[in-house]
């Protein structure tokens, strides 16, 4: 399958991020403080690095693809570990660094590339990934959606 995606998921990190900084230099009238914003974006990049490894944990263990641009070649659906709490986990450990950084950047306009990217990422990554899925796994797929929310 083809996905919709052309550019993997750690570099669409990479360009929401640079928006993001992009915006708190454009509108710099919309910083906000918060003292406690280094320790809280710390525990938050902890928190994504840590659901981020337990879900390539999950797949090694299933043997089973990780790379967001072969779904196809997926041996079985993971729906254990973080896989229980999420269907995306590594997405959405994605998603909570940016929040880090924008807590980091202490600017609410940064906060907009948020759901700007979830959305994309939904749009152009997870949904032709669910296809792909639902297609290879009808059985155990439709279960494991019915159990377990797309996010969180």
């Amino acid at each position: 399958m083809n996905l919709e995606l052309k550019v993997i998921p750690p570099v669409q990190l990479i360009i929401a991020s640079v928006l993001m900084y992009s915006l708190t230099t454009f509108f710099p009238h919309n910083y906000f403080i918060l003292p406690i914003s280094l320790p809280i974006t710390v525990f938050l990049i902890l928190v994504a690095i840590s659901i981020g490894a337990f879900a390539l944990y999950d797949f090694h263990k299933h043997k089973t693809t990780f790379h967001p641009h072969t779904p196809e070649k997926t041996s079985k659906v993971v729906d254990s570990g973080v896989f229980a709490y999420s269907r995306n986990p590594m997405y959405l450990s994605l998603v909570i660094t940016l929040i880090a950084l924008a807590v980091y950047l202490q600017n609410y306009t940064s906060f907009i590339i948020i759901p700007l990217f979830i959305w994309y990422i939904t749009r152009f990554q997870i949904i032709p990934e669910e296809k792909m899925l639902d297609k290879l796994f009808p059985n155990d797929y439709q279960a494991y959606c019915q159990k377990v929310r797309r996010w969180l």
